[in-house]
């Protein structure tokens, strides 16, 4: 039992030098390149990142079908924060973020310069960040968009915002549903979840305290934007990722089978 505060110590300490390592690689290395015109490196740096941020973590992830490869917003469905290193560990993306994260200490700024798109509540504020997500897929970079708008507790998946599925058709991109799950006996791992008027640090206490934290994702089938409207759009990868995680979660049949 005294292991189990020690580990929780341990993981924060390292995340914490992975953070202070991250902003000096940021404004030592990145803007520094970027400032050159070169950017292939931007995208080693930001995997390279998450997926350490998962190691110290130990979220274990494993994928489920075959990713796009051009060009993509894919789409998820919103569980934690940690959903962002997850992902960004597997994908070649940018991130559409809700404002606030901007002004998170050090992780907002490494966001920003990373090229993640910051979202405002309000109508014309969705219009601006259709526009620069248009500008992003248009410059051959996919990216990551969560249409709840907010984190969940993972039982279910909350209706999607269709207005930014705009940025796609515009584009004539593709759009690829991600189901993200956190596999638990109980359905979804009860340390996993970034609701309820949790604070950052208090979650990051209760995730620090797992010995592993397993990740699965799940890339249903790409959709074509040149015949679906934003709506469609927004309704099918709903139903793609309900029924991917419906799929995936344990039910009374397989839970017996496996204590059997």
């Amino acid at each position: 039992m005294r292991t189990f505060p020690l580990r929780r110590f341990f993981r924060i300490l390292r995340l914490m030098w992975h953070v202070l390592m991250g902003v000096a690689v940021t404004y030592g290395v990145m803007l520094p390149l970027n400032k050159m015109g070169y950017r292939r490196h931007q995208r080693i740096l930001v995997q390279w990142w998450a997926r350490k941020t998962c190691r110290i973590l130990h979220l274990q992830i494993s994928s489920e079908g075959e990713c796009s490869t051009q060009p993509t917003l894919f789409v998820a469905n919103h569980i934690s924060w940690l959903d962002i290193p997850c992902l960004l560990s597997t994908l070649d993306a940018v991130c559409v973020s809700k404002y606030e994260i901007k002004h998170w200490p050090l992780v907002g700024s490494m966001a920003k310069h990373a090229g993640t798109v910051f979202i405002r509540r309000g109508e014309h504020a969705a219009a601006d960040v259709a526009e620069h997500m248009a500008r992003t897929l248009a410059d051959n970079k996919s990216i990551v968009l969560f249409p709840e708008g907010t984190s969940t507790s993972g039982e279910t998946v909350r209706a999607f915002h269709s207005r930014l599925y705009q940025a796609a058709i515009q584009t004539h991109s593709m759009v690829q549903a991600v189901a993200l799950a956190y596999p638990h006996a109980a359905g979804v791992n009860p340390a996993a979840p970034y609701a309820g008027g949790v604070t950052l640090f208090q979650h990051l206490w209760r995730v620090a305290g797992e010995p592993a934290m397993p990740v699965k994702l799940t890339f249903c089938t790409p959709l074509p934007t040149a015949t679906s409207g934003r709506r469609t759009l927004a309704a099918d990868t709903h139903s793609q990722i309900m029924f991917a995680l419906k799929k995936s979660r344990p039910t009374p049949e397989k839970l017996r089978r496996g204590a059997a």
